[in-house]
């Protein structure tokens, strides 16, 4: 089963409190790892949105891992962030976090996150071990 990388993460190993290229490395290469487009984009604003020094900070850990997939979001995503968002309504998790789930279920893959509070909400979704 393929892994899809939440932001949390990858902010996790940005500032030093995990270890994603080791845990990257552990896997079995035969089950791909990625972003979710949503979560990409999010990694993406800081190297266009701050200051230099962390905007460049921010670019060498992306190149680090540009090599891995990202997983688009399409109609079906789409239509499956908006099914999410009416079961989750009274617990909402949030825009973004409706379009990682959606990915994640789409792709049928696990999501690697910190934000557990957030995403063990969704019904279905298999959150990976780190």
């Amino acid at each position: 089963m393929s892994v899809l990388i939440d932001a949390d993460a990858f902010i996790a190993w940005e500032r030093g409190k995990f270890d994603l290229v080791a845990w990257l490395n552990e896997r079995d290469p035969a089950e791909p790892c990625g972003f979710p487009a949503a979560v990409w984009q999010e990694l993406q604003f800081g190297k266009f949105a701050w200051a230099t020094d962390r905007a460049q900070k921010r670019s060498r850990f992306l190149s680090r891992i540009e090599h891995l997939q990202v997983a688009p979001f399409g109609r079906k995503e789409a239509a499956k962030a908006a099914e999410l968002a009416a079961v989750l309504k009274t617990r909402t998790i949030g825009f973004a976090d409706l379009q990682i789930a959606a990915t994640v279920l789409e792709a049928e893959a696990e999501l690697l996150t910190f934000n557990t509070d957030h995403f063990e909400r969704v019904p279905g979704i298999k959150l990976a071990k780190h």
